[in-house]
């Protein structure tokens, strides 16, 4: 047996660990909500259906001041690999199961822990909001409603075993997700995390969002405009392993490391 597939059954087998709890506490409000976005996103069988995702496009770094090109990858269960290139840095990001990595430049990965792992768990959480909600993987609290701009919305929090706690925001008109924020704890401390989604278009049946901003305690941080989305797609597992001495001596690291992936 390859050093690879090794690697991908000793992931697997551990897959067990992370799966959240069901949830306990969901309120007859926030039921009807999820009922309402289900719908909107093409009902159970299309949202179980998309298990893969890849989305090109270019990303304009605020904070940076700097515009660039975005590459995403997306895979139940729990991967997620994000690049950025701006045209004096990159940053590429890999979230697999309960490890997340982070490359600034070069060709080796540090591993991520702390608050920047849980930004990267939100991102996928936040990412996966359909599906999520779909399979009850949160405890809900509906918290009424907001205005958005001149958009009106209606409310729930979200909140499981793992965290980060998350609110989403629903237009009222379409049902989609046009907002989620998340905070994430961590050493007494709390950072906030939004992305507003907008200019929605079908893809293969699945209504998604081509135009992103995204918010950093209340600061604009990035704007990504979508130009490309794939759903179900081949997609290179290699991805979501870090090269971290090398490919193979990455391969070898994680299989002896306690790695545990999220199921379906």
């Amino acid at each position: 047996m390859s050093l690879f597939n090794k690697l991908w059954l000793t992931l697997a087998s551990l897959g067990c660990l992370s799966l959240p709890a069901t949830a306990l506490e969901q309120d007859a409000a926030s039921l009807a909500l999820v009922d309402k976005v289900v719908q909107a996103y093409g009902g159970a069988s299309q949202i179980e259906r998309l298990v893969s995702l890849n989305a090109d496009g270019l990303i304009n770094a605020i904070v940076r001041n700097a515009s660039g090109t975005y590459k995403r990858w997306f895979q139940r269960p729990r991967m997620l690999r994000v690049e950025t290139v701006y045209p004096a840095a990159t940053e590429t990001r890999v979230l697999n199961g309960e490890l997340a990595w982070r490359i600034t430049g070069g060709n080796l990965m540090a591993g991520v822990e702390g608050p920047g792992r849980l930004a990267m768990i939100y991102q996928y959480k936040q990412l996966d909001l359909p599906y999520g909600l779909l399979k009850g993987r949160y405890n809900l609290r509906h918290a009424g409603s907001e205005t958005i701009g001149n958009q009106a919305t209606e409310v729930m929090d979200l909140r499981d075993d793992e965290g980060p706690n998350i609110r989403v925001n629903v237009d009222t008109a379409t049902h989609l997700i046009v907002k989620v924020t998340g905070q994430i704890e961590f050493a007494g401390q709390t950072m906030v995390l939004a992305a507003e989604f907008s200019d929605f278009r079908p893809v293969d049946g699945m209504p998604l969002p081509f135009h992103i901003n995204n918010y950093a305690g209340g600061m604009a941080i990035s704007e990504t405009l979508i130009t490309r989305y794939a759903i179900n797609p081949p997609v290179d597992a290699t991805l979501f392993v870090p090269r971290v001495k090398g490919r193979e001596a990455a391969m070898s690291e994680s299989a002896n490391a306690p790695v545990a992936v999220a199921r379906n």
